[in-house]
């Protein structure tokens, strides 16, 4: 049985979500969807017309798939088209949302959607086992909190991911694909002895991206109408689930180039969030200094935010020897144990070299990174550089308080004299201002 639906969009359905309903009836095995729109691109237009599919099911959501040009689903017991979650089609009304992240006009875009039902018998898969670290106790672990795979938007698939996390020689590496969780199960499945890999989900909206990591179930995404939700809430929710949500990069080029990826939600700057995404992608960028200035803009209203890094990896090509990584001192090389560290703000942040801050009250035990102090605490610096000559920066509130060179593959610690008010922080940076490592803060109380 095949049921085709038509429409139009226009540039009022740009920044949207349109609803396609249909029937799906009772012995239904497989269930099919194909979609097409017309034109890719509005004449005389720079970029192309973006739209992504969610598909939800009688009993929920069945996933997504992000800005990616196979544009068909197919979902049945023992498969699911990458970014969709396998299992029976139930029988009921079922709703495929086009999420209208770009129409740009002037010409309008038609659209068809082709629903096909299949009643052949098919076998369910079985679940693939998950691989986990031995345990290993207290220490410094190196990984990634933001990547992606096929399964949303990139132009590799998780095992790829996972080989290249290897080749780094991370201790965990995150898949955090657009408002999908479909990868987790082979992502924790490919993890072993010497890899964590976890789940996450990048929360992909039309103004503003957000991690949300250490949850598997999926989590709304859309604000507005469509969900009766506002940012801060889905902030609130995801952290009343057990997970940590990071605000991520929020000075990303925007529209139309990258449309909704610049955090351009008003309500939350930074709002219930306590975590934000300083460093993202490759080498630093412009977009992350911005991020870095108004992250440091907040830490100097007061409030108490941690920071982190995310290579947003989406495939081979796309991420540099100069990635940064997030460096974080657990209790364990588990899931928990290095998500409670980050947001306690035990992290700093680097493409090489470790740059460690701490602090001492008299008659007080010393305080890491992301905890707080007294100004009449003594503050130190420990460093270990690589293959450059960089820049020891300390710098507070108001901006940089001291400085010192630091000669390539030397390693030291230093005093820190002066104690600003509200905050301070470390970082390296090479003579072109290029960031090497940074400190998440201690607070000054």
């Amino acid at each position: 049985m095949t049921t085709i639906i038509n429409g139009m969009l226009t540039e009022a359905d740009h920044k949207g979500h349109i609803p396609v309903v249909f029937d799906v009836p009772p012995r239904t095995t497989r269930l099919s969807v194909t979609f097409a729109a017309s034109p890719a691109r509005a004449k005389d237009a720079f970029f192309d017309n973006l739209i992504s599919l969610s598909l939800f099911g009688p009993a929920g959501p069945r996933g997504a798939r992000h800005n990616n040009d196979d544009m068909n689903i197919v979902i049945d017991a023992a498969h699911a088209t990458p970014g969709y979650v396998r299992g029976l089609p139930e029988p009921g009304r079922w709703t495929l949302w086009l999420d209208t992240f770009r129409i740009l006009g002037p010409d309008p875009v038609s659209w068809e959607v082709r629903v096909m039902i299949d009643t052949a018998p098919i076998l369910s898969a079985a679940a693939m086992a998950e691989h986990r670290p031995a345990p290993r106790g207290q220490g410094w672990y190196r990984g990634d909190l933001h990547a992606h795979s096929w399964h949303s938007d990139a132009v590799w698939d998780i095992p790829d991911l996972v080989a290249w996390a290897r080749t780094r020689q991370l201790d965990f590496v995150t898949l955090t694909d657009h408002n999908t969780v479909s990868g987790h199960e082979e992502m924790r499945a490919r993890g072993g002895p010497d890899l964590l890999t976890m789940g996450g989900v990048e929360l992909t909206t039309h103004r503003g991206h957000a991690l949300s990591l250490g949850h598997s179930g999926w989590q709304e995404w859309r604000t507005g109408s469509v969900s009766g939700k506002t940012m801060p809430g889905i902030a609130t929710e995801v952290m009343a689930r057990g997970a940590a949500f990071v605000i991520a990069h929020p000075r990303s080029p925007g529209d139309p180039a990258c449309t909704g990826c610049r955090w351009e939600f008003d309500d939350l700057m930074p709002g219930p969030a306590r975590l934000v995404e300083i460093w993202n992608g490759g080498p630093w960028a412009d977009y992350n200094e911005e991020g870095l200035a108004l992250y440091r803009a907040w830490l100097a209203e007061g409030h108490r935010l941690m920071a982190t890094a995310g290579s947003d990896h989406h495939g081979q090509d796309d991420a540099g020897e100069a990635c940064g990584f997030n460096n974080v001192h657990a209790a364990d090389l588990t899931e928990t144990a290095v998500l409670d560290a980050v947001r306690a703000g035990r992290n700093f942040l680097s493409s090489g070299p470790r740059l460690v801050l701490w602090a001492q009250a008299p008659g007080a035990k010393p305080v890491e990174m992301g905890g707080a102090t007294s100004r009449v605490a003594s503050l130190a610096v420990e460093w270990a550089t690589t293959d450059a000559d960089l820049r020891l920066n300390i710098v507070g509130p108001e901006g940089r308080i001291g400085e010192v060179e630091v000669k390539a593959g030397t390693s030291g610690r230093m005093a820190v004299d002066e104690v600003p008010d509200i905050f301070v922080m470390a970082e390296l940076r090479a003579s072109d201002g290029t960031l090497h490592a940074v400190t998440n803060p201690i607070f000054i109380e």
